[in-house]
């Protein structure tokens, strides 16, 4: 057991331990992890020393990570090269150097790489190597590379890592600039190279894709936080074109996809491109990766699943989603169909079966929630997992508006992570992951439910949340941008000496101020007199109104075409 150094990715930095830690729970040394801050104390920097077992347990760990570059066992570390040369040296601070001595001996091979953070150093044409050649001859009075040099299929891989800050007179990059100047060297334990994939499934290859298609990147992060592998079997309840189970089967899961939209599910479109009908089926043999055991199409608050536990409870590995959050536009669940007078809802004549696309009625996100939370914990095994995104806020009223839903709760799940990725600088959305602790009990479950109801009454819930964010962003901060672009655009049109109609001026001129008190006696004798109207921009509503009124129709040809979508 010892101390490594992890170079993570400066990306979704809220992820990297969580993933880290995610993949130590999978290969069972999850209890053994701990994490000690690096120099400087700061938070978002991109190295961290992490306690592992082992180095077959470190390497398998890192191998699997999306958001870890390497793992490092660290030999020394310091300030300027004569304290890393100190430290290195020092048989008690790291790896003694007689334990180094095997992987510097005559029988081996090795390269070492400059992996800086902040800045790059870099050759040139005549001299590529430079850089690294003058690192390693700093290093010589310590470390005497004994073996021969090898660009592949080397035994040791070392790393030479430094940091900088803009006090070191390096030019800003877009990284943080506050990490504070440090060399580290050290033998890499472990490269990450789940990595790869994401190119493999770049999103902007793939045939069959739609506008709410999760990033590659995430998929394959909340596939690790699941423990997505071979022998178990994967569910996003919202599969749509099914991006998170492409992540989940490239690690072996097998999936299953379900979805309340029928269309994407049974008929996909055409590929422009090949003139072929491509659907979610497609993407999967494209990629060569093993067909879904089934696509379906359901209604999470009305599933297919037998309530019988013993049929249904432990054949999910893990589940995993993303709701939709009702921001834009809700989430959906069956229902609005018009019921006989028995209360039956009425059979879908045979002929139109085929093509029929069941009605839906609103689906509030705590419910989708609490019925996602309760059909995980009733179809996985114990210590199988759920992982799903869900809105956040970063400032601190805004998240108390969530009330009882600020952090998920369900008596059969524990929650074991947490990371938010922050799409501005106010709104968000966060991964939550959870794991299965208890068998399902239907009677706690239902007191639970009702319980967090009550308090969702009393101080407020998911949909107090969301409702601030539409009425910000679509009312406030949206409104606010369009006005600004608006007066920019004016801006540059006066300055070609172009001249711009102002609506309020009338010809010839005039005092704008009576011109304006003028305008509101008009507009408030217009409003006592005009007929009700629909809503304050519906002109096609005004004009049926004023038809109404005068007890005649509206001349087909003077109609507005339709402009909506039937849904």
């Amino acid at each position: 057991m010892g101390w490594y150094l992890v170079y993570f990715m400066h990306r979704h930095l809220d992820f990297r331990k969580q993933e880290l830690q995610a993949l130590a729970d999978l290969f069972g040394a999850g209890d053994t992890v701990a994490w000690r801050r690096p120099f400087g104390e700061i938070e978002h920097s991109p190295l961290w020393y992490v306690l592992l077992p082992s180095d077959d347990l470190a390497r398998k760990i890192v191998e699997r990570s999306i958001l870890t570059k390497a793992l490092i066992e660290v030999w020394g570390e310091g300030e300027d090269d004569e304290e890393l040369n100190a430290s290195i040296a020092d048989a008690t601070t790291f790896l003694p150097p007689d334990a180094q001595k095997q992987f510097l001996a005559e029988n081996t091979t090795f390269k070492v790489v400059n992996e800086d953070f902040g800045f790059r150093e870099r050759g040139t044409s005549v001299d590529p190597f430079g850089p690294v050649r003058r690192r390693m001859e700093t290093l010589a009075p310590v470390v005497q590379f004994k073996g021969k040099a090898k660009m592949k299929d080397f035994d040791n891989l070392f790393y030479h890592v430094e940091t900088c800050c803009s006090a070191h007179g390096h030019k800003e990059t877009g990284l943080p600039m506050d990490i504070p100047a440090r060399k580290y060297f050290g033998r890499v334990v472990g490269l990450g190279k789940g990595r790869a994939a994401i190119p493999m499934y770049d999103l902007t290859k793939r045939r069959y894709l739609g506008p709410t298609s999760m990033d590659v990147e995430l998929g394959l992060i909340m596939a690790n936080m699941i423990h997505a592998r071979s022998g178990g079997v994967v569910w996003d309840p919202f599969c749509g074109t099914g991006s998170i189970l492409v992540s989940a089967a490239h690690f072996g899961a097998m999936t299953l996809g379900t979805d309340i939209d029928i269309r994407v599910i049974k008929f996909g479109k055409v590929d422009k491109k090949t003139n072929e009908q491509v659907d979610v089926w497609s993407n999967f043999s494209d990629y060569g990766l093993p067909a879904p055991i089934g696509l379906l199409r359901m209604d999470l608050h009305k599933h297919s699943f037998a309530f019988k536990q013993t049929h249904t409870e432990g054949f999910l590995q893990g589940v995993v989603g993303d709701p939709p959050y009702g921001v834009r536009a809700g989430g959906r669940k069956s229902g609005g169909r018009k019921r006989n007078n028995d209360g039956s809802v009425p059979r879908v004549p045979d002929k139109f079966k085929n093509d029929h696309i069941p009605s839906t009625v609103p689906y509030p996100f705590s419910e989708c929630m609490d019925d996602l939370m309760d059909n995980a914990s009733r179809l996985l095994g114990v210590g199988g997992r759920l992982a799903f995104f869900m809105p956040c806020a970063a400032d601190a009223d805004d998240a108390r508006c969530a009330g009882a839903d600020e952090t998920p709760s369900h008596p059969m799940l524990r929650l074991v992570a947490k990371s938010d990725q922050m799409l501005s600088t106010r709104w968000g959305r966060r991964l939550v992951t959870f794991e299965k602790i208890v068998a399902y009990d239907e009677k706690v479950a239902k007191k639970a439910r009702a319980e967090l109801n009550k308090e969702r009454n009393e101080n407020g819930g998911m949909e107090d949340l969301l409702q601030r964010m539409r009425e910000v962003v679509y009312h406030g901060e949206r409104a606010a941008e369009k006005k600004k672009k608006e007066t920019a655009k004016l801006e540059r049109t006066k300055l070609r000496g172009a001249e711009v109609w102002d609506p309020r001026k009338e010809e010839g001129g005039g005092d704008e101020k009576n011109d304006e008190d003028d305008d509101t006696k008009k507009k408030d004798e217009a409003e006592k007199n005009e007929t009700p109207r629909f809503g304050p921009g519906d002109v096609v509503g005004k004009r049926h109104a004023l038809h109404s009124a005068a007890g005649s129709k509206m001349e087909p040809a003077r109609r507005e075409k339709f402009r909506g979508k039937c849904t």
